[in-house]
């Protein structure tokens, strides 16, 4: 009801301000709670802003994490391992009217039960104890191929404890690098390099032409699917380059025009001993100069010596390949130095 005009002698309630202190005090008192948080705060602002999951880049996608479903204030996840485990007691019942058989075989479901959740609670504590819902630091520096190695030694861990498991890891990876630094080597010599410089910077030649070769198809093949024929013209691209590869193995004029095949024998200071006939032989049986060079010294000295009168004469002199072995040789019949 709305109040009419006060009359002489009543007490007058002076209307308060909005704005008054008294009343700011007031509203202030009702919206902060004992430990000083607003009572009104939005609780959706609450849960961003302080039980906020670390944010990953775009490249990198969802973490293992948010993957796995775990819920770090429950200790729980979403799903759990054997989910459907309760659904053995949704409807199970004891009443009064069992049979001695029905009581046994309910108390047996609760057993089952009860290993599921021991189950259940073994892996959880198994994930956590270990670490696995965050990548390892250990692994932070290995190559993919070193990581994939690390995924097949993971069906042991339950196996090993902790230390002893990173203890395995280490071991496998150095092996790893040792036989590939092995294989590494094996292949330098098989190319003429003599010592652990040459053999380094074959490697490093080699790297960079796989990677300038990579690149070069990645290009090609983005200009071919960017062109509005679409999948026939990757299928051209690819085509192509499958056909300039062949070309580039053909003994013509073409192959000294290859820049890859000339990638292969620049790195080499005796390169420049070589004749542009020879250099392609090095380019199309892949021999390096060096080796190239000591093949040819080594046959002219049996073939002087009288212990070298064909090309099968010279098959046991090398632990490489007849058909290059059969080549170098041609060479020194062209040159007159062999007998054909």
């Amino acid at each position: 009801a709305v109040a009419g005009p006060s009359k002489p002698g009543e007490a007058t309630v002076k209307e308060e301000s909005p704005f008054s202190p008294s009343r700011v005090k007031i509203e202030e008192m009702h919206k902060v709670g004992p430990s000083g948080r607003g009572l009104n705060a939005d609780p959706q602002t609450e849960r961003s802003s302080k039980g906020k999951k670390p944010v990953t880049s775009g490249n990198d996608g969802p973490s293992l994490v948010e993957l796995s479903g775990y819920n770090s204030k429950r200790q729980e996840f979403d799903p759990e391992y054997d989910n459907d485990a309760e659904q053995l007691l949704a409807e199970m019942e004891f009443k009064d009217a069992d049979s001695e058989e029905e009581r046994d075989i309910k108390l047996r479901v609760l057993r089952i039960y009860s290993k599921r959740l021991d189950e259940r609670k073994r892996r959880k504590d198994f994930i956590l104890e270990r670490n696995l819902l965050y990548p390892n630091p250990f692994e932070k520096d290995l190559s993919p191929e070193e990581r994939e190695l690390c995924r097949r030694y993971d069906v042991f861990m339950r196996f090993h404890s902790k230390e002893d498991h990173e203890d395995l890891l280490q071991t496998v990876i150095s092996e790893h690098r040792t036989l590939k630094r092995i294989q590494d080597l094996k292949e330098a010599r098989a190319a003429g390099c003599r010592t652990s410089a040459e053999a380094d910077r074959y490697l490093e030649l080699k790297r960079g032409r796989e990677a300038e070769e990579a690149s070069r198809r990645a290009k090609e093949g983005g200009h071919a699917g960017a062109s509005s024929q679409g999948g026939a013209n990757v299928f051209m691209a690819s085509e192509s380059l499958r056909k300039d590869s062949n070309s580039n193995s053909r003994p013509s004029g073409q192959a000294s025009s290859s820049h890859v095949n000339d990638l292969y024998i620049m790195g080499f200071n005796e390169t420049q001993l070589l004749s542009e006939a020879e250099k392609r032989l090095c380019c199309e049986i892949r021999l390096a100069p060096p080796l190239y060079l000591r093949m040819q010294e080594v046959m002219s000295r049996e073939i002087f010596s009288g212990n070298v009168n064909n090309k099968a004469d010279a098959h046991h002199l090398f632990k490489i390949e007849p058909s290059k072995i059969d080549r170098v040789y041609d060479m020194l019949v062209k040159k007159g130095l062999a007998p054909p």
